[in-house]
């Protein structure tokens, strides 16, 4: 069921790829390009995810939501799915509004699974 919201995501213009992994870095599920090391993005993105939470807790922004790096060839998006994180690779100049609504709807359906 996962891999079907993900493949589905993964069709919006401008994205790479997409999993979600535990809040303890376990990778539930992926559809990412070949090449890419799942089992460590998963691990670094649930860390990345969890240093970003203590942040914005910190600087009392409230409950994180989303979290963006930004890199020379492109974005990566993680959004809090309950249990898990919606982590989603994009192409540099992608349309970041269309990028955050088909996450958002994605987090949801991932949410009521998880």
């Amino acid at each position: 069921m996962i891999d079907r919201i993900l493949s589905d995501l993964n069709k919006v213009e401008g994205i790479k790829g997409s999993m979600v992994v535990g809040k303890d870095g376990l990778v539930i599920a992926s559809q990412m390009p070949s090449g890419i090391d799942v089992e460590l993005i998963g691990a670094m993105a649930s860390a990345a995810f969890g240093s970003a939470e203590r942040t914005a807790s910190e600087i009392n922004q409230g409950t994180l939501q989303q979290m963006m790096i930004e890199g020379e060839h492109g974005k990566t998006l993680m959004t809090d799915a309950g249990e898990g994180i919606l982590v989603v690779l994009t192409d540099p100049g992608v349309n970041l509004g269309l990028i955050r609504i088909s996450m958002k709807r994605s987090t949801e359906k991932v949410k009521s699974i998880l």
